[in-house]
This record gives C-alpha cells, sequence and structure tokens, in this order.
C-alpha cells in the first residue's frame, strides 16, 4: 500500500506572472490592465494565460502576450519546485522601444521542511507528550534556503530610438548566487549587479545632473554615491535592487548616440527613462521585471513588461 506524502497539505505555493501593463497620465489618460497575468493556487498545479493582438493606441502594441506558472513536488531531489515564466511577441510602445520578444523566466526550488519528514506522522496524529517535545527551530542553513533562478531570460532584437540593445544578461552571476545568502554577499563586492552598473566619479555626477531633466531617475545619483562608499547600504530593509543588465555599456555599443545609459538604466532625450531587467530579492522572494518604461517628457506615464516572480513556500501554523 503507497504512502500519502501530504506534500501537497504542507506547503504553500507563491508564483505569479504577467505580460504587459501600464498607467498613462497625459497627454490623454488611459489606464493598461494588466494584460496575460496569472496567479498560481497556493496549493500547486498550472496557471496559463494568452492574450493576442493587443493595442491601447498610441502607445502600446504587441502582437501576443503569454504566461505561465506552476508548482509541484519533485520526488526525485526531495523539493518542491515552482515556476513561472512570461513572453511578449511584437512589443512596440510609442515607437521608442520594440523588441521581437521578451521572456522573463523564474524557477525557485524550495527544501523539504522538517515538518514534512517521510518517516514522521502529522501532528494532529502524534500524541501530544511527542508533539510537546519537539526541537525549537534553529537558524536555517545554506543547504535550507530556497533558490531562484532567471535563466533562460533574455532580449529578442530589443531597440530603443532605433538602436540595437544587443545585451547578454548576467544570468550567470544570478544562477552562482541563487540562494539570498549567497546573494547578499555578492551586493556586497559586486558593483555589475546594481541598476547603474559601476560608475566613476564622473558617471555619478552625470547620473546626479541628468536627474533634473528625467523625473523618473529621481534620487539615483544620491543613492549610487551612497552604495559605492558604503556597501552595507545596498540592502534596504532586508531587499535588494539589482539589475541583470547593470554590466551593460551603452556609450561603448554606440559612442556617438545621444542616449545616455548607465547600467541597465538608459536615458531617451525628450522621452524618458527605460530600466532593464530589474530584479527585486528578499529571503524568500524574487521578481523580475524585464522592462520597465517612465515616460516624463512630451508624455507623462509608465509601462512594465515581463514580469515573473515568485516565493519559497512555508508551512501552515501547527
Amino acid at each position: 500500500m503507497s504512502k500519502c506524502s501530504r506534500h501537497h497539505l504542507q506547503y504553500f505555493y507563491n508564483a505569479s506572472a504577467y505580460g504587459l501593463a501600464g498607467e498613462i497620465e497625459r497627454p490623454t489618460r488611459c489606464s493598461i490592465p494588466m494584460q496575460a497575468a496569472t496567479t498560481l493556487a497556493g496549493s500547486g498545479g498550472r496557471g496559463y494565460q494568452r492574450v493576442e493582438r493587443f493595442t491601447a493606441p498610441p502607445f502600446v502594441s504587441f502582437d501576443a502576450a503569454y504566461t505561465e506558472v506552476g508548482g509541484s513536488f519533485d520526488e526525485c531531489h526531495n523539493q518542491h519546485t515552482t515556476f513561472a515564466y512570461s513572453v511578449i511577441e511584437g512589443l512596440n510602445i510609442a515607437g521608442m522601444i520594440t523588441a521581437d520578444r521578451i521572456v522573463a523566466r523564474m524557477a525557485i526550488y524550495s527544501p523539504k521542511t522538517g515538518l514534512e519528514d517521510d518517516n514522521s506522522e502529522p501532528a494532529a496524529r502524534r500524541p501530544v507528550a511527542t508533539r510537546s517535545k519537539r526541537k525549537p527551530a534553529s537558524a536555517p542553513q545554506a543547504e535550507d534556503e530556497h533558490m531562484f533562478d532567471i535563466t533562460g531570460s533574455y532580449f529578442d532584437n530589443l531597440r530603443i530610438a532605433g538602436l540595437k540593445i544587443d545585451v547578454q544578461l548576467a544570468t550567470h552571476q544570478l544562477h552562482q548566487n541563487q540562494t539570498y545568502r549567497n546573494l547578499a554577499t555578492a551586493m556586497e563586492s559586486s558593483h555589475e549587479l546594481q541598476p547603474w552598473g559601476n560608475l566613476d566619479k564622473a558617471r555619478l555626477d552625470n547620473l546626479k545632473e541628468l536627474e533634473e531633466y528625467y523625473h523618473a531617475i529621481e534620487g539615483f545619483g544620491s543613492w549610487a554615491k551612497r552604495w559605492k562608499d558604503d556597501t552595507t547600504c545596498r540592502c534596504m530593509n532586508g531587499m535588494y535592487w539589482l539589475s541583470a543588465a547593470g554590466h551593460y555599456n551603452l556609450s561603448k555599443e554606440h559612442p556617438e548616440s545621444e542616449l545616455r545609459g548607465f547600467g541597465g538604466i538608459i536615458c531617451i532625450p525628450k522621452f524618458g527613462v527605460v530600466r532593464l531587467a530589474e530584479v527585486t530579492a528578499h529571503q524568500h522572494r524574487r521578481e523580475l521585471h524585464m522592462l520597465r518604461v517612465d515616460m516624463c517628457s512630451t508624455s507623462n506615464g509608465n509601462i512594465v513588461g515581463g514580469g515573473a516572480g515568485g516565493g519559497g513556500g512555508s508551512m501552515p501554523p501547527p
């Protein structure tokens, strides 16, 4: 007689993905609800959404956007697995940002917890005396941490103001730092994972000066200077903000362009700011947003696209 593993009862799955959303304030007000958004049920399983031939003139159109999320227990590796991915095809934002395809992928691996020991009985069936002798939980070890991976995320033929942005995302660096503990260590030593990349004094001053013209980067210059001088500032209430495109050097690829690039942040004169492959990392959750467009000149508003995220679940209370 087979034994019930009870994994589906003792773990809450957590994942979500979306294709695109936005809020335009001027010259005309236009709200773009989340397209192809899907959320995973706490019990796991699968979720899927697809939207085709979307247009919100004159700002946004795409040929297709589709997302999928899933969660299940991997018996072979004795861990919970969760995934979320988002794909946008044929994207056009105000004729300024175009891409043949944008793919965001997030995979999450969570170790089986001590309460899920196959050799133990469910707490409700255990004698009270046995339950009271449970040892207090110890501090999490490295092998007990959730692991996050964005391998497979990429831009295909991304163009900004007509220029091809050929950025190979630093998915390998995030693959090497899948746990929160490892990522925290990497963020204290790496400059290229910062949203604005590794800037010298002249570039830091330039970023600060541009705040007057691009309200979407207000405060970035001060943060960048503080992060460079004090690496402990890079953790904000337990959260790390980084970019898998932080190493990108726009001036090297397009030295004659009027665009200004700071790692994953690209400023477009008389239009606004584009931010690429941003990641927010908490101890039990990470989110990837492949594209964020903040229009702050002739138009005003924001558009985000290619979102995938999720977290390691937890045990229900006893």
